[in-house]
């Protein structure tokens, strides 16, 4: 608060100037500036005055609460600093949650969360569907909106709400839809191409392919990872992009993968390649940046073969494991899987439930049969 003397058209007049600021959230701030008092008397009576009303708008604002926007960011900086209360260890899991929220909810940002709708969420899930976006991401868009109002509601900082407005709104089931996937035929086509073209890539797809490993795995995985007497790499960490270090596994814990005799022969070819380097595998700057799909998108389409992503490889890896009678337990632990569900679907590509269960069937007549059936018909006498 001041009073600020100046002059105009050879007069003395003063301005008077509040800014208050809310004690719950600092972002609520109120502010009030008159000018043309002719007197420091008068001055003061208008400050008092503009003072109360300031409060008074303050007060009004703090009751109900900052924006959903506003919102966001505490939540944000809540699961950031405090780990004790923090829901997602990983600050870039929650970066990625936040941004998610700013694009999915932009319409709510400027509005507070006392005005926000069960229609205007329906909204969101409406978009979402236009989007194309699938079942999982929708339910994750919804669930993490959840969590931050009842966070909000938890820490007073929304008002008059008790419960998120998407809470309840049920989430459309959407296509099953086919997964990409290269099959047996289709992997020899790819990798015969890959070699012969003798392209960079090559040993970095066939590794993806006969070890089942995360790209950001192959990009950590050395030469003291292999052991080539014993015929087992060890998979002990991964490469991050996004933090550029070197950290655990996804799955949190080191594994083996056993050198099958194709395998063992790619090491032994990659061994005049890159055997006097730390790193097993050849290096570029697509996989540098991350962007290791692009490239095999690309040579696959090149060739004829259908467009997948570079995690694709490692679902291949899996289906044809499986395909081949291998337990199940045993491709997640090679694999370092976790999730039963992933399996599963693994499980419905490679047809293993379903293989000789229509074996019993036999309905169609032997060619025998129906030959014996016509030379009788030929033979028949009036």
């Amino acid at each position: 608060m001041s009073i600020k003397e100046y002059q105009e058209d050879g007069k003395t007049l003063f301005e008077v100037y509040v800014h208050v600021k809310s004690n719950v959230d600092p972002l609520i701030r109120v502010q009030r500036r008159k000018r043309n008092i002719k007197t420091y008397k008068d001055a003061v009576k208008e400050q008092t005055r503009i003072t109360k009303l300031a409060l008074r708008e303050l007060g009004s604002r703090e009751e109900k609460g900052g924006t959903w926007e506003r919102i966001l960011e505490l939540w944000y900086y809540d699961q950031v600093h405090n780990d004790l209360e923090g829901r997602y260890t990983n600050k870039f899991t929650v970066d990625d949650y936040y941004k998610m929220l700013c694009r999915y909810t932009k319409t709510w940002l400027k509005r507070r969360p006392c005005e926000i709708t069960r229609g205007d969420a329906k909204k969101v899930i409406e978009e979402l569907n236009k989007l194309g976006k699938s079942k999982s991401f929708i339910v994750k868009v919804k669930n993490t909106i959840n969590v931050v109002f009842q966070w909000g509601i938890d820490h007073r900082h929304i008002k008059d709400v008790f419960v998120s407005p998407v809470q309840g709104i049920k989430v459309d089931k959407r296509e099953d839809k086919f997964p990409e996937i290269l099959n047996l035929t289709e992997i020899r086509q790819f990798l015969f191409e890959a070699k012969r073209q003798n392209h960079p890539w090559y040993p970095i797809w066939a590794m993806a392919l006969l070890t089942g490993m995360r790209s950001g795995e192959l990009y950590a995985l050395e030469w003291n990872d292999a052991d080539l007497e014993n015929r087992i790499i060890r998979v002990t960490k991964s490469f991050n992009k996004r933090t550029n270090e070197i950290k655990s596994t996804k799955a949190g814990y080191w594994r083996n993968v056993p050198i099958s005799d194709e395998l063992n022969k790619l090491l032994v070819e990659l061994k005049g390649l890159t055997g006097n380097q730390r790193h097993l595998l050849p290096r570029s700057k697509q996989w540098d940046r991350g962007d290791q799909s692009r490239p095999l998108r690309a040579f696959l389409v090149g060739i004829g073969l259908p467009s997948v992503k570079f995690h694709t490889l490692r679902a291949c890896f899996a289906t044809q494991l499986l395909a081949d009678s291998v337990e199940m337990t045993k491709v997640m632990k090679i694999g370092g899987w976790k999730d039963i569900k992933t399996m599963q679907i693994y499980l419905r590509l490679a047809g293993v439930d379903e293989r000789g269960a229509t074996n019993s069937l036999r309905f169609l007549p032997s060619d025998e049969a129906v030959m014996g059936h016509v030379v009788e018909l030929f033979n028949f006498k009036k």
